[in-house]
């Protein structure tokens, strides 16, 4: 069974981050895990290109915060028509499922932020994912 968030502390744009059962259509979770998937399409086990890998790390690595159980992740990160971050998600480290994901727009500010209340003893992993600059994972963290 996969971990479920305790809930959304708060979303600086319209879209909403979802704690597991997102509305009816293509889930966020579905979206964010084929930016995974498609990046081993045609290769067996094998990596078409790695994570973190293409754009300046420093804009780009996923930054932590925990307080309690308050999550917090953001970069510093430009948020324009041409260069912006599409999606941010936390993967349960233990079960390697997306257990919350948030789809941010161009006219979002920047930093762009996802924030959560996480139950202790968790371990997740941050990602995110750049339109110019794909996919990006963080480190993994556990919430005290």
């Amino acid at each position: 069974m996969g971990l479920i968030l305790s809930g959304v502390i708060s979303s600086s744009s319209p879209l909403p981050a979802y704690a597991r059962d997102p509305p009816p259509g293509p889930s966020l979770f579905q979206k964010v895990t084929a930016l995974e998937d498609a990046n081993y399409i045609g290769q067996i086990g094998h990596p078409i290109y790695r994570p973190n890998t293409n754009g300046a790390p420093e804009k780009h690595f996923p930054q932590v915060k925990v307080d309690g159980t308050s999550v917090v992740v953001s970069v510093p990160h430009v948020m324009t028509e041409e260069h912006y971050i599409q999606f941010m998600w936390l993967k349960d480290a233990k079960a390697n499922e997306v257990v919350l994901a948030k789809q941010f727009i161009p006219s979002d500010s920047s930093p762009p932020t996802l924030e959560a209340r996480v139950p202790n003893g968790v371990e997740l992993t941050p990602y995110l994912f750049c339109n110019l600059h794909g996919l990006w994972k963080g480190d993994t963290f556990k919430v005290a």
